[in-house]
């Protein structure tokens, strides 16, 4: 029983490649296929074939499925070598060359690679997953797919949830460009500055507040983080930037964070380490921190 018919005057290799590790898929399940191909001019044609014995509609179905991502790999490395650079381009012309470059290979990683799951990745997998349900509608209705005609009438609209990857990428590439400013902006603060304290611990809470102690577990939590409390801005600036603020004064040539697991967020934590570096220890015991 015939399955489908893919046509492609190119990316031949690659197409028979991906179909057979499709029909290993199949295998595994006890459901044998088979490829056939032939050449008419300049068109390769290539027939995906199943054992009549066990052919249904849902094996059609799951490889239209599976074909669906070929049909997107294929699509995506060639708006990666024949669009992306012209779009980043018009649209981040301002960027120099190493970040242009940076931000490319961003871009490339993003647009073609699954990769560990965090709040950017389920963007970009919910832009992929849009394009993918559109590859498989097409393939649903057609017995026939010709992959340069999909190149060419399919990309302009597949370009849009591209570009909402693009958009991602470079908004999270600045946010964390402005960020390694800020940090090296502390720590340059730091480095200027003498120590007032030697030693201090932070006490993260349960519910998350903060206690200060000296090396003699005197509690300064009030004094380190007094600076900004009387500020006219008291109801804008909160723990986090009160405790960053402070440390910041204080410049201890020690920190020793305790409960860690405690911090409500964690950028904080973060913050602090990438500032001070390696006067940060961890401790979850009193004892330790009295040494």
């Amino acid at each position: 029983m015939l399955i489908k018919t893919i046509v492609a005057m190119d990316k031949v290799n690659y197409l028979i490649s991906s179909i057979q590790e499709i029909e290993s898929l199949f295998k595994k399940e006890n459901i044998n296929m088979g490829i056939c191909e032939s050449v008419e001019d300049k068109n390769h044609f290539i027939k995906v074939i199943c054992d009549d014995s066990v052919y249904n509609n849902d094996i059609k179905k799951k490889f239209n499925r599976y074909f669906s991502k070929v049909i997107y790999d294929i699509l995506a490395m060639e708006f990666c070598v024949s669009n992306l650079n012209c779009m980043l381009e018009d649209s981040y012309f301002f960027l120099n060359s190493d970040e242009m470059n940076e931000i490319r290979e961003l871009c490339i990683n993003a647009i073609l690679k699954d990769n560990d799951i965090n709040d950017e990745e389920i963007f970009y997998l919910n832009k992929k997953n849009f394009i993918l349900k559109e590859i498989n509608e097409c393939l649903s209705e057609y017995d026939q797919v010709n992959i340069n005609g999909f190149l060419i009438f399919r990309m302009k609209s597949i370009e849009t949830n591209l570009k909402g990857i693009i958009d991602k990428v470079i908004e999270r590439y600045m946010i964390e460009k402005e960020y390694d400013e800020f940090i090296k902006l502390l720590k340059y603060f730091v480095d200027m500055q003498e120590s007032k304290i030697e030693i201090i611990n932070i006490y993260v809470l349960k519910d998350g507040k903060y206690k200060i102690t000296d090396k003699n577990e005197v509690d300064v939590t009030e004094k380190v983080m007094s600076e900004l409390s009387g500020s006219k801005f008291k109801n804008d600036i909160n723990a986090d930037d009160m405790l960053i603020s402070g440390l910041i004064t204080a410049c201890p040539e020690k920190i020793i964070i305790h409960d860690d697991d405690n911090f409500i967020n964690k950028e904080i934590l973060n913050t602090i380490q990438n500032v001070f570096e390696r006067k940060v220890v961890f401790c979850n015991s009193v004892s330790v921190s009295r040494k």
